[in-house]
């Protein structure tokens, strides 16, 4: 029998346990953090979800500062390299919707990162600096004053985070009564529990089929189209 001992803490890498390195404490905390939340990565969570001991988490990472800056790391990863086409303005902001909602649909919750957490600064991935450049880059480019162009930016990203938490979120998550009852401005009980209240036009739309979470998001990008069309300098 060997006497050697493992360094102490440190989780058995046999026995189906997969080895604990950083990357994968990024991916489990964006995990935690994008289905319930930053609030919710704690440190104790995160060695339960991976099958270790908080000790074991230590033997890798310093503390939960770090945790955060992982986690981050990965959201970035998720997220796409956007292909910019001036030629093809309307169709590239299409595009751009479409792939950064599908990014953060996966982590709904971790959109909330700015108002959760404080990023190391250091740690910040270099594209999360360079994909702002070049969307603003493309918005100047095809005519926007840079003025202009970092309020569409900022219109993007709320529209994008605000519908990924808003709607997707709970669409997601819920069953097709629910999801019908999304997209009315009064859910139909509710209008059925108090038939005296005077309210005609949301009557009409409960009566009607709802639509869907991509119909939504079509006619919000085509909104921003609009705008953008608008906004261009002729």
């Amino acid at each position: 029998m060997t006497t050697e001992r493992r360094k102490r803490g440190r989780p058995p890498r046999t026995g189906g346990h997969e080895p604990v390195t950083k990357e994968l404490i990024g991916k489990v905390a964006l995990d935690i953090a994008g289905a319930e939340g930053f609030p919710q990565l704690t440190m104790r969570r995160l060695a339960t979800e991976i099958g270790v001991t908080v000790r074991a988490l230590y033997n890798v990472v310093a503390d939960r500062q770090e945790v955060v800056d992982l986690a981050a790391a990965r959201l970035m990863e998720l997220l796409p390299v956007h292909e910019f086409d001036t030629d093809d303005w309307q169709g590239t902001v299409r595009r751009v919707y479409r792939e950064a909602r599908a990014a953060y649909r996966s982590v709904p919750r971790a959109t909330l990162i700015s108002l959760d957490e404080t990023v190391t600064p250091s740690e910040v991935p270099v594209k999360r600096i360079i994909q702002p450049e070049r969307f603003l880059a493309f918005l100047v480019a095809i005519g926007l004053s840079l003025e202009n162009a970092l309020a569409v930016r900022g219109f993007f990203l709320v529209e994008v985070f605000g519908f990924t938490l808003l709607v997707d979120y709970r669409y997601d998550r819920s069953d097709e009564q629910i999801r019908q009852m999304m997209f009315h401005p009064v859910p139909r009980p509710w209008l059925a529990a108090h038939p005296e209240v005077d309210a005609p036009l949301s009557r009409q739309v409960a009566a009607q089929p709802a639509g869907t979470a991509d119909d939504l998001f079509a006619a919000l990008v085509e909104r921003a189209i609009h705008t953008i069309e608008g906004l261009r300098q002729t």
